[in-house]
């Protein structure tokens, strides 16, 4: 196993992501709240509430196949058959996989403590060096871990500093638009 292997693996925590491909989900429920998700991206993105709840609609079918998924297939889906921009599919869909995912294994490392947990929030790929999710890490490094509360006001607060930030999207867990941030569990060392 090579030394990129062992980091991804470490910080997927076993849920059988990789760097973007095709993906499996292992232990994680990619449920997707047709509905909520659908307003959503209505309010966020402009889409007219048809097309945003047929997006919300393929985000869940695609999310929760057996045989895992791909995000360069979903965006070609939506082009497709929604008929929206390539770059506006690709945006949509990489910052809603990540919304799903982030919240996904928020509900996993919850249902595996016994009450506290803390988090912190990581670049799971090297590729998202935003300044938004720089200051929400250097806000998690300077006080230590957070609870989801203080991850979302952590987000929610650095998000409002930047131009390209999402406060309104703290909830979600999404800084900015196509961020590839993800939250992972903190352990103490015993």
């Amino acid at each position: 196993m090579g030394l990129r292997s062992w980091v991804t693996e470490l910080f997927a925590a076993g849920d059988g992501s990789d760097d973007g491909g095709a993906e499996t989900e292992g232990e994680l429920d990619l449920t997707v709240d047709v509905s909520r998700r659908a307003a959503t991206i209505t309010d966020h993105y402009g889409l007219a509430a048809d097309d945003a709840q047929r997006l919300a609609e393929v985000l869940d079918a695609e999310l929760t196949r057996e045989d895992g998924y791909a995000r360069t297939m979903i965006v070609d889906r939506v082009t497709r058959d929604l008929d929206v921009d390539a770059d506006l599919a690709r945006t949509i869909v990489d910052t809603e996989v990540a919304s799903v995912r982030n919240l996904a294994r928020v509900r996993r490392f919850r249902a595996q403590s016994d009450g506290d947990v803390r988090f912190r929030w990581v670049d799971s790929v090297g590729t998202d060096d935003s300044p938004v999710c720089a200051d929400v890490r250097a806000t998690i490094d300077e006080g230590g871990p957070v609870t989801l509360e203080e991850l979302r006001e952590a987000i929610r607060a650095a998000a409002r500093d930047h131009e390209a930030g999402t406060p309104e999207r703290a909830e979600d867990l999404i800084p900015h638009e196509s961020c590839r941030h993800t939250v992972v569990r903190h352990l103490e060392a015993e």
